[in-house]
């Protein structure tokens, strides 16, 4: 059972300000299209997606004390289509990649590369 979404906006932890809930357009190319996600009302920081998948409760803990969100990160990054876990609830700015036995970065394949849960 996945842990669930924030239920509402959260403050934003960049600036401390409320924030909004946007959904994705239908038009986005990087697979995320219809997604609900929450960005800063005065920073514009985006502050996560507000969804269950990559929700797993066995994912490590962010800053905040809840598990993480594992998601994917787009072919634009340093590490393109790396798995990384980030705060599920937006409430904080937390960032692990995931790595396997080896110390090397987790990725998935380019067919794959969309939203990873």
């Amino acid at each position: 059972v996945p842990a669930p979404p924030a239920q509402t906006p959260p403050d934003c932890f960049r600036c401390g300000r409320p924030s909004r809930r946007f959904i994705t357009r239908e038009t986005n190319r990087k697979k995320n299209a219809g997604l609900p996600y929450d960005k800063c009302k005065r920073c514009w920081k985006f502050l996560g997606f507000a969804d269950e998948q990559g929700n797993d409760p066995n994912n490590p803990p962010c800053c905040c004390g809840v598990s993480s969100k594992r998601q994917v990160a787009g072919p634009e990054k340093r590490v393109p289509h790396g798995l990384h876990y980030v705060c599920r609830l937006g409430t904080c700015d937390f960032y692990a990649p995931c790595k396997d036995g080896k110390d090397r970065h987790l990725a998935v394949d380019g067919e794959l590369a969309g939203r990873f849960g």
